[in-house]
């Protein structure tokens, strides 16, 4: 398997990949989403809340605030085990980060909360974007809470996904044939390409291969061809991967970590069906 990689930055990884099967390139993608553990609020205890939100809203809004989670990965307990504490209301420190909220409506104003104002006690399991707002309070508005955080993932719920976006393309491979083809008095496939990726060049049309990654595999082009000159389909086994980080994670992390994943999930799976059939053969 070949990777290229063609796009990187803070939040964002695109990648060519090369040699591999799309089920498998698949599951990879599913194991981004659902199998990477992130730090999320998971209870919310209120001491005062007299805002004209009920509690269960301002829970859910808290939960879906992306809180840091590099070093959250060595630190705290696994999911399935802080998961079973949180559900006998045991919050100890291994499991859980305790974040505090409080604010109090303004005078002839209004008082607006924000991710920035949760004081969390670990410096390293903080919101990643201070100005998610959470609530807004007026004169004579209070609210006062505990909300605790814990590792967990994405198939549990949606507020643990380290992915915002996770997707995969095949590799266009578009043929034209220039015996058909009835350049310069047609070029509607040029007109209708979306990205460009079908030009003008040395007195015919040509394929742009610098452009042919960003080909959306639409058809456009071969369905206005009057003379079938345009043909469009995709090469095997090449796929670009794109995902996109919530902030949780570095991109770089969270596919390492859901190829960890998938990789324990492939090794439980060969040995229960080893110790299952009784086959002790290599």
């Amino acid at each position: 398997m070949d990777v290229e990689v063609l796009k990187r930055d803070d939040v964002s990884l695109k990648l060519l990949v090369k040699g591999v099967k799309l089920h498998l390139l698949n599951s990879l993608r599913r194991a981004l989403i659902a199998e990477v553990p992130v730090m999320a609020v998971d209870y919310v205890v209120f001491m005062e809340n007299s805002s004209v939100f009920y509690d269960e809203y301002i829970a859910h809004r808290l939960a879906l605030i992306p809180l840091s989670s590099e070093r959250a990965l060595e630190k705290y307990k696994s999911p399935e085990e802080c998961r079973e504490a949180g559900e006998r209301g045991i919050f100890s420190e291994d499991c859980f980060v305790k974040l505090e909220l409080s604010g109090e409506g303004v005078r002839g104003g209004v008082k607006t909360l924000y991710a920035g104002d949760l004081v969390s006690g670990d410096p390293d399991v903080k919101p990643v974007y201070d100005k998610i707002p959470i609530i807004q309070l007026l004169e004579n508005q209070r609210i006062k809470l505990e909300a605790y955080a814990r590792l967990g993932r994405g198939r549990e719920h949606i507020k643990w996904s380290p992915v915002s976006v996770a997707a995969h393309k095949y590799v266009a491979s578009v043929k034209i044939d220039e015996g058909k083809c009835a350049y310069p008095k047609c070029r509607r496939c040029i007109e209708v390409c979306p990205r460009q990726v079908i030009v003008e060049k040395e007195g015919s049309i040509k394929v742009d291969e610098g452009k042919l990654l960003e080909c959306s595999l639409c058809r456009l082009c071969e369905t206005v061809c009057p003379s079938e000159a345009v043909k469009v389909s995709w090469k095997e086994s090449e796929y670009i991967l794109y995902f996109e980080s919530t902030g949780s994670l570095t991109p770089k992390r969270i596919l390492i970590e859901a190829a960890r994943a998938l990789e324990d999930k492939l090794n439980t799976f060969k040995k229960a069906l080893v110790e299952g059939v009784g086959y002790g053969g290599s």
